[in-house]
């Protein structure tokens, strides 16, 4: 027979700070869930129910719990995660959005603007970048808000017969 949990009762400070990720938009979602699974736990729902309330595993609530008693609502945040480290420092960082928000004219290059191969092939001419990748440069892009947009073509010709032709 499963014994029924007790969670602690919160203080009022708790109280209104899970009440305020729940009211909250911005919350994430993880993070909402876990407050919620707190916070029908401080309602008086055993563990099973507020986890199935919180849409959570009910060996992962226990687990989110143990974490909110040792560390209160910092315990429900997620953690960072290790992963593989970074292979360019800050610097080149720096140089790939420098390059990429300046014009291409004022750094000597025969055109007037970027795209990623022309953004890769100039950054691997630099000291320190001769290994960037197309797809580095783009997720450094992306993570500062900057993207490609990818190119259009299109087709023109004085041939009286041209759109019978283009379309089958």
């Amino acid at each position: 027979m499963n014994r029924p949990f007790i969670l602690p009762s919160l203080s009022a400070k708790e109280l209104l700070e899970l009440q305020r990720l729940l009211r909250s938009t911005t919350t994430q979602a993880g993070f909402y869930r876990r407050s919620m699974l707190i916070w029908q736990l401080a309602a008086g729902y055993g563990l099973t129910e507020a986890s199935g309330i919180a849409n959570l595993h009910y060996t992962n609530a226990h687990k989110w719990v143990k974490r909110f008693q040792a560390d209160s609502l910092d315990g429900l945040m997620d953690r960072t995660r290790p992963g593989r480290p970074r292979l360019y420092a800050k610097d080149i960082e720096n140089l790939v959005i420098k390059n990429a928000t300046s014009r291409p004219c004022d750094l000597g290059l025969g055109f007037t603007t970027w795209s990623l191969a022309k953004l890769e092939t100039h950054l691997r001419k630099l000291s320190g970048s001769e290994s960037i990748s197309r797809e580095t440069i783009r997720r450094i892009l992306v993570r500062h808000g900057l993207r490609f947009l990818t190119g259009q073509t299109w087709c023109e010709s004085d041939d009286p017969e041209f759109e019978s032709k283009k379309t089958p």
